[in-house]
């Protein structure tokens, strides 16, 4: 669902971004953000990043699409 619903509005454009290195913190940021709203872990349990992806069973992918998504367009 993250997939189809999520991605697609939050990516939207990507292939013309110009990306600095506080985008793209942000874009990592807002992945796992989705993937504790989904899983429903409040930021009291101090779980890591890394907890969160073990949880979801994925692995860090958002800037992997962006990048794809800009290869595409160029």
């Amino acid at each position: 669902m993250v997939k189809a619903f999520v991605w697609s509005v939050a990516l939207y454009g990507s292939e013309t971004w110009t990306l600095r290195k506080e985008d793209i913190r942000r874009l990592e940021t807002f992945e796992i953000w989705i993937w504790r709203r989904m899983m429903k872990v409040p930021w009291t349990e101090h779980k890591t990043n890394e907890e969160i992806l073990k949880m979801v069973e994925a692995e860090r992918i958002i800037m992997d699409t962006v990048r794809s998504r800009q290869k595409r367009w160029l």
